[in-house]
This record gives structure tokens, C-alpha cells and sequence, in this order.
């Protein structure tokens, strides 16, 4: 869908919905800002108060009939969930599948899961792995940051910049890899943020979703 916005922007609009409110939105909002895309081609909204993969669903819903009805509609919407232990991480699947966005605006709903949390992809900057977390009953996530992640803090901008500005690429290999794994042999731990950032990369080529791209990326 092509748009003129003010006179300034013509092509797709996205919006990326984020569980977490610090980690998720400063890396993205790094990630816009090194690939340069146009500010208002990206829309990055952590879903404060909704703490869930089926409520970040809900969320990004009620953003996408929200756009529609100002005649300003996204193209694609992404939701970034963990499984970690969330009870309704596959009612978020579910939810998605039946989703029938309103007619006049076509938005795309799509879902961008990592298993155990968004933390695998910052680590498959730093190294590669397909082990899994809290299998001795902690939390999935808390056990990988303090095993993988030592000194990690979801607030230092700059180390995320920096790791985006040198690791990027490296991050996308190990994804792509780590994904495979998970799909082909049942390892547990992956992300499909990678897809995502390809679907970033696209928008800044092209600026517009031509047909064969216009749905979610695979997962």
C-alpha cells in the first residue's frame, strides 16, 4: 500500500509491538536509527500493562483497528513475545491465526517469537548455542542472562548500539542456524528476530512490500 504522509513519506508503515518496555524497544529503536530507515516508516510501542504474548496480541489489535480508523493503516504489525514460562504463549498463536483484519485496511498481524526470551538474540550476537534454560525449574530467561549474560543491563544503550553496529550480521547467521536446528532436530532455544530484521532491511530497499513479501515472514 502506498501512502503520502505530509507530503513527506510514500510507501508501507509498521509497527513493532514490544512485550518488554526496555530491552525490546532500545534495541529496535538502535536498530531504526543504523539502518536509517524514515522515521515515520516505524512505529516501536512496548505494550506497557500488557505482559503476556496473548495480551501483547490483543495490544497490537487494538493498534491496528486504532490506525485503520484514522485512515493512516500499518502495513504489517509485529508482536515480539518470549515463551520463558507465559501460559498463554501458544493462545498468542492461536489468536493471530483467527485475526481477520478489517477489510478496508489489510494489515498484516504477525508474531516474532524467541524461545526462552528476546535475550537469545542479543545473545546470538556474542556466540551461538541451542542449549536449553531452566530446565532445573528457573526461570528460562532469568538463567540464561545469568549464565550467558553476565553483566548484561537492559538499559545500556550504547553497548547495544555498538553491538548492532559490529554484530548485527553475526546475530542473523546464528538465528538463521539456531531456527534451522530447532525446526529440523526439536532444539528448544531460538528466535526468529532475524526474519524480522530482513523484513526491516527490505522496507529501507524497497519501501514498499511488493506482493510476494506482503505477508509474515516464515516461521
Amino acid at each position: 500500500m502506498k501512502r503520502r504522509v505530509g507530503n513527506r513519506y510514500e510507501g508501507d508503515k509498521v509497527l513493532i509491538v514490544c512485550e518488554g518496555t526496555d530491552t525490546e524497544p532500545n534495541y529496535f529503536t538502535a536498530l531504526k536509527e543504523y539502518l536509517k530507515l524514515n522515521p515515520l516508516s516505524i512505529s516501536i510501542h512496548p505494550a506497557k500493562g500488557y505482559f503476556s504474548p496473548q495480551t501483547v496480541v490483543d495490544y497490537a489489535i487494538l493498534e491496528i483497528e486504532k490506525a485503520c480508523d484514522t485512515g493512516d493503516p500499518y502495513t504489517k504489525v509485529y508482536c515480539i513475545i518470549d515463551r520463558d514460562k507465559h501460559p498463554t504463549y501458544n493462545e498468542a498463536f492461536a489468536k493471530v491465526a483467527q485475526y481477520k483484519s478489517p477489510r478496508k485496511c489489510f494489515t498484516q498481524l504477525c508474531l516474532i517469537p524467541s524461545v526462552p526470551c528476546f535475550e537469545y538474540w542479543i545473545l546470538m550476537h556474542i556466540k551461538y548455542t541451542t542449549r536449553s534454560f531452566g530446565i532445573a525449574g528457573s526461570r528460562p530467561c532469568d538463567e540464561l542472562i545469568n549464565s550467558e549474560l553476565k553483566g548484561y543491563s537492559k538499559n545500556d544503550q550504547l553497548w547495544i548500539k555498538q553491538l548492532i553496529e559490529t554484530k548485527l550480521e553475526t546475530a542473523k547467521i546464528n538465528s538463521r542456524r539456531s531456527h534451522t536446528a530447532h525446526k529440523r532436530d526439536g532444539t528448544d532455544s531460538f528466535t526468529t528476530v532475524y526474519l524480522l530484521v530482513e523484513e526491516l532491511e527490505y522496507l529501507k530497499k524497497k519501501s514498499v512490500f511488493e506482493t510476494i513479501n506482503k505477508g509474515c515472514p516464515g516461521i
